[in-house]
């Protein structure tokens, strides 16, 4: 319900609505009033999504930049279930250029088109979009875009942000954020809730965000719900194997190189619970990448023997680090956050200012506490 129209009903009236209520706030939406969200229940806000899915006929759908199978899967994936019901999707990534060889399997791929400020002021076919559905994307900065084109995004109404990040700031209308194994389970709830008929295609952009977020099934948030969503995707065409596997442990002949390079530069504590490595610019010039090509440098890491907490430092600017922690015990998320990121309790990461070389400093440093706070 639109606080503007109906100021005297009380919050607790607008949740036991429910669907209907959505509804109606749906045309508050349309000028330019926000529903309340207050004390919504996961069950209001599934609701509350899966009527603005219904509704929308021409949405912006966006995920983080230096995408991943997981932020590609959901995007691809909910673009196809638009199309289903009749709707004229767009799919927006900073830099989708920057997506190299493996990922570029995914189907649908090629209907994402960059973020640009253009895209806002004059999207296709002159048509305007009525809603922003952003996944995957536990902060707007993860957008990767600067401020002018985050603003004009962010004032698109409504804008829907689906997510399954614990850190995940709750910056749109409607923050449907689950406690799931990856952002294409969450899709894959809606797609059930929605009862339409998936693509084949869109069922194996889904399962490649499954099968890369659990790491094969075999992360601690894989649960029976995962299983039964990767089941279900499977009955449709979304193999396990072919496309999903290949995201998961192919890398590019360069990029195994450069993976040689990093574990190379590999340095661990005395004894081997934390284990941390960079790779700069020149390592990646060396094998004729960019460093934003590096494939599967933290689970590597993670998967010798001993280790507890793996980092990876990334030169992704000269003055600019990114950030990727991986633990197979105490939480990292809350290291992330202090450094600007966020991410899942074993796996999360942040950009930060400042040379690869300090910023590691600065990590390992925070690391080793939280080794020592463990024991």
């Amino acid at each position: 319900m639109c606080v503007a129209l109906y100021p005297q009903l009380s919050q607790n009236v607008y949740q036991g609505w429910g669907y209907i209520c959505e509804i109606i706030s749906g045309s508050c939406l349309r000028y330019g009033w926000v529903p309340i969200q207050g004390n919504m229940t996961q069950s209001d806000k599934r609701r509350s999504v899966i009527a603005h899915i219904r509704r929308s006929r021409r949405p912006l759908l966006v995920s983080h930049s230096n995408p991943d199978p997981d932020s590609l899967g959901s995007v691809i994936g909910l673009a196809d279930v638009f199309t289903a019901l009749g709707a004229a999707p767009v799919v927006a990534v900073h830099k989708p250029d920057t997506v190299d060889d493996v990922l570029a399997k995914i189907p649908g791929l090629s209907q994402i088109v960059p973020l640009t400020k253009n895209l806002l002021e004059s999207p296709p076919d002159a048509r305007g979009f009525d809603a922003v559905f952003a996944l995957d994307t536990a902060t707007p900065e993860l957008l990767g875009v600067d401020d002018e084109i985050r603003e004009a995004l962010l004032a698109v109404r409504p804008v829907i942000n689906i997510d399954h990040h614990v850190t995940n700031s709750f910056y749109g209308n409607v923050n449907y954020v689950v406690d799931a194994a990856a952002a294409a389970e969450v899709v894959w709830t809606l797609v059930a809730d929605l009862r339409v008929s998936l693509s084949v295609e869109g069922a194996i952009a889904l399962q490649a965000g499954l099968v890369a977020d659990t790491l094969g099934f075999q992360t601690r948030d894989t649960r029976p719900r995962t299983l039964r969503a990767a089941a279900a995707l499977l009955d449709i065409g979304g193999e396990t194997s072919g496309v999903a596997r290949q995201v998961l442990s192919s890398r590019t002949y360069e990029a195994s190189r450069l993976l040689g390079a990093a574990l190379a530069a590999a340095e661990h504590t005395a004894d081997g619970r934390l284990i941390w490595t960079t790779v700069t610019a020149e390592m990646a010039s060396d094998v004729g990448l960019a460093v934003g090509e590096a494939q599967g440098i933290p689970h590597a890491l993670q998967d010798i023997a001993d280790v507890v907490i793996a980092a990876v430092f990334y030169e992704s600017d000269p003055g600019n680090t990114r950030v990727s922690l991986r633990s197979h015990g105490p939480r990292i998320d809350h290291v992330a956050a202090e450094f600007g990121g966020g991410g899942h309790a074993l796996a999360a990461g942040a950009s930060v200012e400042g040379g690869v070389r300090k910023v590691s400093e600065q990590v390992v440093s925070r690391l080793k506490e939280v080794l020592l706070i463990q024991g």
